[in-house]
Parts: structure tokens; sequence; C-alpha cells
């Protein structure tokens, strides 16, 4: 029996890096990526280097009250261009 987090060891206690080219390289066009924050967490950062190196534009938006129709016509514009929201 399992008495303490010492027992377990840090690969079951501590999430594994985040790492954006894995992410990409296992998303396809047909999905969205999702990624949930936690407090102090920023993925700005790895979002705007992929999108350089990748060479893809991108529309951030904030979401909010009202926002909604903004969303769904970035969403509509980014398919017939072919770039990202990140929303």
């Amino acid at each position: 029996m399992v008495t303490n987090e010492k027992e377990l060891g840090d690969k079951y206690i501590k999430p594994p890096a985040f790492n954006m080219n894995e992410v990409f390289a296992d998303s396809t066009n047909k999905q969205p990526i999702i990624i949930v924050l936690s407090a102090g967490a920023d993925p700005m950062r790895d979002i705007l280097k992929l999108a350089s190196e990748k060479k893809i534009q991108f529309n951030p938006l904030s979401l909010g009250a009202g926002q909604a129709e903004k969303a769904i016509n970035a969403i509509r514009g980014a398919q017939k261009s072919q770039t990202w929201v990140v929303l």
C-alpha cells in the first residue's frame, strides 16, 4: 500500500511538460486542439512560436459575453483561409 507521494514517484504525481510541437504532430485539420489551462498557464508563447515555425497565420480572440458571433465568424473565415483561430 502506498502511503505518501514519495512512494509513487514523480512520474505519477507531476504532469508531463507541455510540448506544442507534439500536440501539433498528433493533430489533424479536421479537429480542434483543446488546451485546458491551469492557474498561471499561458500557452500563447508556444502558439506564437509554432505558428511562426509553420508559417501559419492565426487570429486570437478573447471569449466573453457577446463574443459568440465573432468566434463563429472567425472560425468560418479560418476554414476558408486555412489559418488558425485561438479562442
